[in-house]
């Protein structure tokens, strides 16, 4: 660590303190003072505090002042997906602040980090959550420390929650007949039958427009996910390149979708001057964006119908998977379908599970 001492032309004297970050790069750091002893003492209190693991400089401000900034500021210009954005500022707000919030920035240990993933683990939320909050406030820490604010990160010296390791669930033949029955009668049942012969995630199949497809060539291209973010549902970018994707439609979702147009078609017509055109596939009875919760709990009402446990919209997605899988189509054509790099678990089918798999088709049909 570098010290360089110069006068100002105001008068005041500057001490030029250059610091070495962990990957090695280097940044400086300024301490001001009516006198040159006063600049000294600023950067001698500054060096201790480094020593002891402390912050730069006086980081009195709170964690709270600190994470309001960071979410309007360093956050928001990051090349994080909007979703993660909209993630990250949300978990920071409801399980950080309310238990450091007014702890000042530069008084933060890893003891404190430990308790905001207590009171999370105690108030129920899953290890999934858990792990978005660490890693939210890794960041936050992260860029408070490339602000000067910091000397160190305290979250580095906190364990990152654990994963689960249980595997992704696929339903049974059994399992979905029953769901789709009782989902029958709901408003988005459509969206649950789309993705569980798709594969589409939730915000994918929301923000399907008719324009996206084609069902002449029995195609529907992805461009983007419908979230909601600062109260408003919004559609953003797809979470990668692999993620804009042309998806295949089977013959059963052709003739699905082709149903469900002639239906929006009579709707729009009942509701007149009331009806917002949109250009969803799948809208509200008077034409608007379908809220993402929603279709939470048609899921979870359409597993209560038919008696089952809760069913996850994903899991109907992983069903999908396994299905495409257990009818042969090669592994990167399914991992492609899915906007994925690779699939993660490897798959064994059997003679009786490829039958269950075309069964599940002719269900979806």
């Amino acid at each position: 660590m570098a010290t360089r001492r110069t006068k100002r032309a105001d008068g005041r004297y500057i001490v030029n303190v250059t610091l070495e970050n962990p990957d090695g790069t280097k940044r400086r750091v300024y301490f001001y003072g009516r006198t040159q002893a006063e600049a000294k003492r600023q950067a001698d209190a500054a060096r201790e505090g480094l020593a002891q693991g402390g912050p730069v400089r006086g980081a009195t401000r709170s964690v709270s002042d600190w994470l309001t900034e960071w979410r309007g500021t360093f956050l928001q210009v990051s090349d994080r997906a909007a979703s993660t954005k909209s993630l990250y500022a949300g978990l920071t707000l409801r399980h950080v602040e309310p238990v450091i919030g007014r702890t000042p920035l530069g008084q933060v240990r890893p003891s404190d980090v430990t308790r905001v993933l207590l009171a999370m683990e105690r108030g129920g939320s899953a290890a999934s959550t858990r792990r978005n909050a660490y890693a939210a406030l890794r960041s936050a820490f992260d860029d408070a420390v490339a602000d000067g604010l910091l000397a160190v990160n305290p979250v580095l010296r906190v364990r990152r929650p654990k994963a689960l390791s249980a595997e992704a669930r696929s339903l049974t033949v059994d399992e979905v007949g029953s769901f789709l029955a009782g989902a029958e009668g709901l408003r988005y049942a459509g969206v649950l039958r789309l993705i569980l012969g798709t594969g589409l995630r939730r915000g994918e199949a929301l923000a399907l427009r008719w324009s996206d497809v084609n069902l002449d060539r029995g195609e529907a291209t992805v461009k983007g996910s419908l979230i909601r973010r600062d109260g408003q549902l919004v559609v953003t970018d797809t979470k990668s390149m692999r993620s804009r994707r042309t998806v295949s439609l089977s013959p059963a979702m052709v003739q699905f979708l082709s149903r469900h147009q002639a239906h929006q078609h009579r709707e729009r017509l009942r509701a007149g001057n009331l009806w917002k055109t949109t250009g969803f596939v799948f809208v509200t009875e008077f034409g608007q964006p379908a809220d993402p919760r929603n279709l939470l709990r048609a899921a979870g009402l359409a597993s209560r119908k038919a008696g089952l446990l809760p069913i996850r919209v994903h899991t109907l997605r992983h069903t999908y998977a396994t299905v495409a899988l257990l009818h042969g189509v090669p592994i990167h054509v399914v991992s492609r379908n899915l906007g994925l790099d690779v699939l993660t678990r490897s798959q064994t089918v059997t003679t009786e599970e490829a039958t269950t798999g075309l069964t599940i088709q002719a269900l979806t049909a």
